[in-house]
């Protein structure tokens, strides 16, 4: 019952950060549909701006009272969580992180604000190598947050690259249509091309029927495409099968 709930979730989401005007939006339209989810920040690293400054760009979903305290207590250099961000390739839970004393300091404040110390985050590295981080912060009554985190984080990785595609037109003006599939995501839309089923795709390729559902939202998902006849159909057009 998790993984379908989890699935409508992911759809609800999805299309609600395509049709969103901007990065505020796209956040809200995350948290919005997920039951355990209180907060996410998208953090775009060293930003050129048309001033030629270097410049972060950051949207959130935290309070402004939060914001404020963050801003003033110039958190941002001593944030673990950003820190591991911008030093990490692959998502991690906010309990990995070693933490000093400063940071110790800093999460009771967090805590002093009414929120939860439990989160996710997803670093994002597009195919020229700009380098985004996007946070989720849990509720304060979610009891499971790693049960959550193992049901969704596949989902909320794909979000948050569509997350980071937005920002980039949103920061430059660029629209970059070209997706980036992984070759397990290749294999299984050529099977589907040759008219397989997910189950029968699972027994072709030694995986789970569940795993290859979950690569052909993925799939769908990165292709922009609301079923996977399209998403054969387009990725025939850019020559990706």
């Amino acid at each position: 019952m998790g993984g379908v709930k989890s699935e409508i979730a992911f759809e609800q989401a999805a299309n609600a950060i395509r049709a969103a005007k901007d990065v505020a939006s796209a956040l809200i339209a995350f948290r919005d549909n997920y039951d355990a989810v209180e907060h996410v920040t998208y953090h775009h690293a060293q930003t050129i701006t048309k001033s030629d400054v270097d410049a972060p760009f950051v949207r959130t979903t935290y309070p402004a009272s939060w914001v404020a305290r963050y801003l003033l207590k110039d958190y941002v250099k001593i944030d673990p969580v950003l820190r591991e961000g911008i030093s990490r390739s692959l998502p991690f839970d906010w309990s990995e992180i070693q933490i000093n004393e400063l940071s110790i300091e800093l999460f009771a404040d967090f805590q002093r604000h009414g929120l939860s110390v439990n989160g996710y985050s997803v670093p994002v590295t597009d195919k020229v190598k700009r380098r985004a981080l996007l946070s989720i912060n849990a509720k304060n009554a979610v009891p499971n947050w790693s049960e959550v985190v193992q049901l969704n984080r596949n989902d909320w990785i794909n979000l948050a690259h569509a997350i980071h595609r937005k920002a980039i037109v949103e920061l430059y003006g660029e629209h970059d249509h070209f997706p980036q599939l992984s070759p397990r995501e290749i294999e299984i839309l050529l099977w589907v091309s040759k008219g397989k089923e997910a189950k029968e795709i699972a027994i072709i390729l030694k995986i789970s029927e569940h795993t290859v559902r979950a690569y052909m939202r993925s799939v769908r998902f990165k292709l922009d495409c609301t079923n996977l006849s399209q998403a054969v159909a387009k990725a025939a057009m850019l020559h990706l099968i």
